[in-house]
């Protein structure tokens, strides 16, 4: 099976870009860590300018670095084999309309599969944290990612998200907007 680093897909010109105004006291990171959050109160909002940029992809380019998803690219993650929480959240245009639905999409699945071998990567000592491995390639172990279609990494590499080949297929058939996607190695 191949495996991608999935990602925004910078190449496109007058996407939306969100900010947020109030963060309700989430930190950035919550989103990203592969962990359940359970504060979620619904109110979080994201504006956008359409002057910068008007087209609403299904993978919305923000300030916190969420993974904000359209309904057609939840649907889509609720069909593969994942651990995801799906929390609600506002688009608006900054003249106040609000745009069609989509979701903070705080992905829980995270495997032990990094196969440092394989990758390219360097190494930081902090002290408290010990060995942080800084990526730039990665490889993965197949048999440890155990047909995973949407996971995180373990090891302190949960930010970045990693696909399937089949949710790649299924990006590709549906025509999902504003995402990327970069192969990396299989041992």
């Amino acid at each position: 099976m191949k495996y991608y680093k999935l990602s925004m897909d910078m190449s496109r010109k007058n996407d939306i870009v969100c900010h947020y105004e109030e963060d309700f006291g989430i930190q950035q990171n919550e989103m990203c860590i592969g962990k359940v959050f359970n504060d979620w109160s619904g109110e979080f909002t994201f504006a956008y300018d359409e002057n910068e940029g008007h087209i609403a992809t299904d993978y919305l380019a923000n300030d916190k670095g969420w993974f904000v998803i359209s309904e057609k690219l939840k649907k889509l993650l609720e069909k593969m084999n994942t651990e995801i929480q799906f929390f609600p959240v506002k688009v608006v245009e900054k003249q106040g309309a609000e745009i069609q639905k989509y979701y903070v999409a705080n992905i829980l699945k995270v495997v032990d599969a990094l196969c440092l071998d394989k990758s390219e990567y360097f190494e930081t000592e902090i002290s408290g944290l010990g060995t942080i491995y800084t990526v730039s390639k990665f490889a993965v172990y197949e048999e440890k990612v155990k047909t995973a279609d949407v996971f995180k990494l373990a090891n302190k590499q949960e930010i970045p998200i990693f696909v399937s080949e089949r949710f790649k297929e299924m990006l590709e058939i549906n025509d999902i907007l504003g995402v990327s996607l970069k192969e990396i190695r299989v041992v």
